[in-house]
This record gives structure tokens, sequence and C-alpha cells, in this order.
């Protein structure tokens, strides 16, 4: 299965005279902040409160880094949840690697708070003994012993060789598990659970298992009353396939090019087997979208044998990977089948009469492997749009670019002032390090790149 995800930045048009205009907070700047304050209000509500009398600071510090790693795990369940709110905002990969990052803050949290509670009396060694420990020290242990197993399965899942769908419901279980026990301790240890910290515990706590009945069953229950019809399935140059799909019953969901859906077939709506794929297809006829695929394996290699009349399920669309309107030139990078945000900006750009400049450079291996390359001759007549392949592997008598997208050839290519475009990068990891590294060195800013990167999954 495959993806696009945000990785970084997003466009801004310089001002008049040339000079750029100071940033704005953004929407992911101001989510992100209200994360962190989310992740420390119970901690704050630790430190305004008055301790209980007899306890040492270590052990303060300890119950205070306790309620912490509680936190960030009730929060961890919300974040791949999908919900608007964290989506919109923040874009899959964001999500994707803040959820990875703090996996890493939960595992120090919690080993601090061991670690503290054992140099506060060192007889608390006796609370690791899994037989006679007091129940809520068991608790802890079951706690710590599933969430190793949770972060032992996803580091090792392709070497377990654990299907995606089988993973992400283990992943789910195992993440509510370790809160439910650990939550199951607090209430034993019974210090802060009738304080402000444990009314905002417990609202995170309940907080992170709605997100995930949402996620697993009310999602799905709406999303089967919108289903889509797939219509046609076209074979495309590069071993990809196109599913062409009808909203059945409704409108369509409207979406943005660049975005992507969760697609899942609609007679198991409550399946755990759904892939993400990025739209395709014009963004001006939201009630046909269109997903083209590569074959890497699994569903991806089952697509081209669906069949016409197949009911199917959209869960999106997601995604914050986007041209901005007033940007006054569009250059996209993509290479492989990076092609298909590019190719949805493309036909939704063609489709509203969009008569700013735009410049493909597009990375395949060989000539006969690149994805929609007709479409895109044609393209070519419809929009101010300049096509430049760049082919790993050249045939005999090429006369155009070979090898790799890098600053060399980017300066090649885009010789003018990009401080007022867009600059919208798709692709395997690879292509996309040296794409961005050589926009570097030309010195484009940050500010005006947004990059995609493939990933399996």
């Amino acid at each position: 299965m495959s993806t696009w995800t945000s990785t970084a930045g997003r466009a801004r048009r310089s001002a008049p005279g040339g000079a750029l205009p100071r940033p704005r907070a953004s929407a992911k700047s101001k989510w992100l902040a209200g994360y962190g304050v989310a992740a420390v209000l119970p901690l704050a509500a630790v430190l305004i409160g008055s301790p209980p009398s007899g306890r040492g600071f270590a052990l303060e510090l300890a119950s205070a880094l306790g309620i912490v790693a509680l936190t960030v795990l009730a929060l961890q369940l919300v974040l791949p949840a999908r919900l608007g709110v964290v989506a919109r905002p923040l874009g899959a990969e964001v999500a994707v690697r803040l959820h990875r990052h703090l996996a890493d803050v939960l595992v120090a949290a919690i080993a601090a708070h061991v670690a503290l509670v054992v140099v506060d009396d060192p007889s608390n060694l006796a609370l690791f003994d899994p037989l006679g420990a007091p129940w809520r020290a068991k608790a802890a242990l079951a706690s710590c012993a599933v969430l190793a197993a949770l972060i032992a399965s996803s580091v090792l899942r392709r070497r377990l060789r654990l299907a995606y769908a089988r993973w992400r419901g283990l992943h789910a279980t195992l993440g509510i598990g370790a809160l439910g026990l650990g939550v199951l301790h607090a209430i034993g240890v019974d210090r802060y659970l009738t304080s402000p910290a444990g009314l905002l515990l417990a609202a995170l706590a309940g907080a992170a298992v709605l997100a995930v009945v949402e996620l697993r069953l009310l999602r799905p229950r709406r999303l089967a009353r919108r289903p889509y019809v797939l219509e046609r399935v076209l074979p495309e140059r590069g071993g990809a396939t196109t599913l062409a799909l009808r909203a059945e019953g409704h409108g369509g969901r409207p979406f943005q090019p660049g975005q992507f859906a969760w697609l899942k077939l609609a007679d198991a709506p409550h399946a755990l087997a759904e892939h993400p794929f990025s739209f395709s297809s014009s963004a001006s006829s939201p009630e046909r979208p269109a997903f083209t695929i590569k074959a890497y394996g699994g569903f991806t290699r089952r697509a081209p044998e669906l069949r016409p009349g197949t009911r199917v399920l959209l869960d999106g669309p997601h995604g914050s990977f986007r041209a901005r309107p007033h940007a006054d030139r569009v250059v996209l990078i993509v290479g492989g089948i990076g092609i298909t945000p590019a190719i949805s900006l493309l036909r939704s750009a063609a489709d509203a009469g969009d008569r700013r400049p735009f410049v493909l450079v597009y990375g395949s291996l060989q000539w006969e492997q690149a994805t929609f390359r007709e479409e895109l001759e044609r393209l070519e007549e419809r929009l101010d749009l300049r096509v430049v392949h760049v082919l790993t592997d050249p045939h005999p008598g090429w006369q155009g670019e070979s090898g790799f997208i890098d600053a060399a050839l980017l300066r090649r290519q885009l010789p003018y002032d990009l401080r007022a475009t867009d600059v919208l990068v798709c692709g395997p990891p690879p292509m996309l390090g040296a794409a961005l590294d050589g926009l570097r060195r030309l010195g484009v800013s940050p500010e005006n790149v947004h990059a995609e990167q493939f990933v399996t999954v």
C-alpha cells in the first residue's frame, strides 16, 4: 500500500518590491502549541497543587512524570484517529512523525518515573516482583509489558511478517491496554485522582478511547451510507493502474489536488484492511474520483483484478499537500508514482483555466515507464506547462535530461527567481532528499517548499 505524506512547509508569496513577508503563525504551529499545552496540563496541576505530606522531592517528581507518561499515552491514541481537528492542520506525515517522536518521550518519562521511585526508597525494588507485589504495582508492570510489546511489534513488523491491517489492529489494542492498565495503576496509588490533575487525566483518557471508537466504529458506519462504485480499471504506463470511481447516491467529497484518501471494500466497512492513495483525478469532479496505484505488493498488486461494479468506501480527503492559488508560478518535482498528486493538480488547473506558468520536472527510470506521458503532452497544450523528463536509465539517442534530479539539473531548468513560486516535491526518499538539497543549494526558502514522501505500508 502507498501514499504520499506531507513533510514540510508551505509556500508564501513575495510582497511588493520583491521582499518576502514575515510568515504568520500557521494552523499547524497553533495546533502543536495546543498539543503541548494539553500534554503538560496535568503536570501543571500537580505542581500547582499542594503535595501530600511526608513525601520527598524524588517521589513527588516520580509521580509527576507518571502523570506525564499517562497523558502522552492518551494523546498518542488521538493522533492517528484522523480527526478533522488534528488531520487538517497537521497533515498526515507530521502527525505520524509526531506520534513516533512522542513514543521516545513516553519511554523516557516511564524510565525516569521508575528510577526515581527506586532512588527515593531502594526497598521499592520489591514492587518489580510479579508475584509478591501489590496489585497496583502489577498493573504498572503489565502496562509496561504491553507497551513494550506495542513498540516491538512496530519496530519488528516487517521482520515478524505482520500484515499491515493486522498490525494496525494489534497496535490500537495494545495502546488501549497499556493506557487502561496505567490508569488502573494510578487508581491504586490514589494520590491525585481527586485533584485537578486526576480529572484532566481522566478526560484525556476518555478522549483517547472515544477517538479510537470514532475511527473504528462510528466513521465506518457513516462512510457506508456514502459509498462509491468502481466504474473502470485502467492500465497505465510504469506498471500503474487507475481505479476510476463514481459516487453512489451522493455528490462525492470535495478535495484539493494533492490530497489522499483511505480506500476499503464496502462489504467489510469495519475491516482493518484499508489503503491510502493519492487522488489522481481533477478536483473539479469530486463525484468521480480516481486513484492511480503502482503495484508493490498486497492490495496494490490485486488492484488491477478488481471488477467494475465493486463498491468502495472512501475515507478522506486527508493531507495538506496543495498549491496555493496566489503563487505566481508552480514548480512540480516528482519521481516515479509521485506523479499522482501532480497530475491531479495539473488536471484541476486545466479544468479551472489556470493561466499561471507550471514546470514539471519528472524523474522516471525509463521512457516507457513514464506514467501519464501522453496526457502530459496534451496538458502542455491546455496549460502554460513545460515538462522536463529526467531518465535514470535513458535509451540510446535520448536527448533530454538524465541521471538524478540534483542542484545542477534544477539550476539548468529553473533559472528564474523562485521567491514567489510554489515548489512541490513528491517522490521516494532518495529522490526527495536530492531534490530538497538541490533547492536548498539554489537558495530556495523552505517556506516556499512543500515536500511529500512516498511511504509503503
